[in-house]
């Protein structure tokens, strides 16, 4: 499943993040690598320095995601100030031709 606006595509289906009973805050692109920590955390009795290379696995996707949508982010401010600006210079600018009083 192709998500608009990602580099990365959805791999966990709707159904297996509902069974794993995954919320819907964190049903993103790095689902697919929560399935298997929350079971390891499960598993584990939620010891910090278990499951530490799944856990390291699904932050870094996460991070992914965040760096991603920052830098789109950024991209559309750049156009937005470009487009604004030169809105500001299409208004200030000498017009060639005086407009007369008659025209």
């Amino acid at each position: 499943m192709e998500v608009p606006g990602s580099s990365k595509k959805m791999i966990a289906t709707q159904e297996e993040m509902s069974a794993a009973k995954i919320p819907l805050g964190s049903r993103d692109q790095c689902a697919h690598l929560l399935i298997p920590l929350n079971k390891c955390r499960q598993a584990e009795f939620f010891l910090p320095w278990k499951c530490e290379d799944e856990r390291h696995v699904y932050e870094k996707c996460e991070y992914e995601l965040v760096m991603e949508r920052m830098l789109a982010m950024k991209k559309i401010r750049e156009e937005e100030a470009l487009a604004k600006q030169n809105k500001l210079k299409g208004n200030n600018a000498v017009p060639l031709i005086p407009k007369t009083a008659n025209a």
